[in-house]
């Protein structure tokens, strides 16, 4: 163990216990360390709170080298020294660019290209969790941010302590944790850390909002003012949750990549609450990191409950198709119409970023996945949602095979609720801004 036990008033030994021993009940976890002070701080302490409980998980130091700075390597490396020398594995990530690097938007491709590798590494080394090391700071300039962008109650709940990626957790045990703190740990064991000129550059956006809080600071908006917003945002936005989750089950149903919505609950449900599952809907058949710009769906909604909604209207891809008892959602064709591709080999096909087509008996010949297209029909949906599912036909001039089978599963979620599938940690304290 680096270093002496001896930390800020926040972070000693019962502070350590409080942090992490929500992990006690896992066997291996990862942990995301960049070389800076933050990351490196979480590790120092994780390693130190292992020393002092035996029911601590086992643990792997992942580090991401993006190949965007000449020193990116050699800070990955030192990341590799410091955890060989604390006594656990490790494993470098390379970014590997197609060509050269990026140069738009390069800190949106290069976290992107960061949680997929971490995705990647916690799978390969069977981890139960991976750790992030986001402060309180961080999240005052995230609720900050999100302000500014004019976003609700989920975005000013700010960044939850625990979101799934593709199936892996990623934990933030620090988000109620001072940054200056963790500096401390690291200049007190005397441990170097690295810092990034990207931190400190005003073209990005986080940067300049970071620039702000100790004008803000002044006016009493502190970093730990501001986190604690973000903390009763986020259990208000948990309850507004549940509420959509009650009525997506009362009222939402699937038919396999098409959903309805029965109109009469939908409008007696609060705003809030309908609008709200109007946009999980959306996600669920156009899947998506972020949801649609609000601007669309609550025109739509405000027409609906002021009975003057269109009888089609089209968002994010989606088509809301208002009949008078049901609302019908379902994939919007587009000017080009749906993709049609076509494969010759038994697995697992993806069409239309909304499908996994699953194929066998193939024989080699090659088949066409598509659209059911016009006078396509059933049950009782629209007869463009039932055109907008998918059909395997043969190619022009053959026939399907005679022992074929095919099996289509929509991607997005098919479940009304919105919870995930996985444990959630039982956060102790004020880190309890769980989504």
């Amino acid at each position: 163990m680096i270093g002496s036990s001896a930390s800020p008033d926040t972070l000693t030994a019962a502070a350590r216990a409080r942090l992490f021993s929500p992990f006690a009940g896992l066997c291996r976890v990862g942990i995301a360390v960049s070389g800076g002070p933050d990351s490196t701080a979480l590790l120092v302490l994780f390693d130190r709170w292992k020393h002092e409980s035996p029911a601590a998980p086992t643990l792997c130091v992942l580090t991401v080298d993006h190949g965007l700075r000449p020193e990116a390597a050699r800070e990955a490396d030192a990341v590799l020294e410091l955890a060989a020398r604390l006594g656990h594995p490790s494993e470098k990530l390379v970014w590997r660019h197609d060509g050269p690097p990026p140069t738009n938007d390069i800190q949106a491709e290069a976290r992107t290209a960061r949680y997929r590798l971490l995705v990647e590494a916690a799978r390969r080394n069977k981890l139960d969790a991976v750790l992030l090391a986001h402060t309180r700071d961080d999240q005052a300039e995230t609720l900050l941010m999100h302000l500014a962008r004019g976003s609700g109650v989920a975005g000013l709940a700010g960044m939850p302590a625990e979101r799934s990626i593709e199936g892996v957790r990623f934990l933030r045990p620090l988000l109620d944790v001072a940054k200056a703190d963790l500096v401390a740990v690291l200049d007190e064991a005397g441990i170097p850390y690295v810092t990034d000129p990207s931190n400190a550059s005003d073209r990005s956006t986080r940067v300049r909002f970071r620039k702000t809080l100790p004008t803000l600071a002044d006016l009493g908006l502190t970093a730990e003012r501001l986190a604690g917003t973000a903390r009763r945002m986020a259990r208000a936005e948990a309850a507004l949750q549940s509420a959509t989750d009650d009525l997506a089950l009362k009222s939402a149903a699937s038919h396999g990549g098409v959903w309805s919505v029965d109109a009469a609950a939908l409008a007696a449900a609060p705003d809030e609450i309908g609008l709200r599952l109007i946009v999980r809907l959306i996600r669920a058949i156009r899947p998506s990191d972020y949801p649609p710009r609000a601007d669309a769906p609550e025109g739509w909604h405000a027409a609906f409950r002021a009975g003057t909604a269109p009888r089609r209207a089209t968002m994010a891809g989606v088509v809301l198709h208002l009949r008078p008892d049901r609302l019908w959602l379902y994939a919007e064709a587009g000017r080009a119409g749906f993709p049609e591709l076509v494969v010759d080999a038994d697995g697992d096909h993806v069409w239309d970023n909304r499908f996994l087509v699953t194929i066998a008996g193939a024989e080699g010949r090659p088949l066409v996945i598509a659209s059911r297209g016009p006078g396509a029909r059933s049950g009782d949906m629209p007869a463009a949602a039932a055109a907008s599912l998918p059909t395997v036909r043969a190619a022009e001039g053959d026939e399907l095979p005679a022992r074929l089978t095919v099996m289509t599963r929509p991607i997005g979620r098919q479940s009304p609720a919105a919870s995930e599938d996985c444990r959630s940690v039982a956060w102790q304290g004020s880190t309890d801004n769980l989504s």
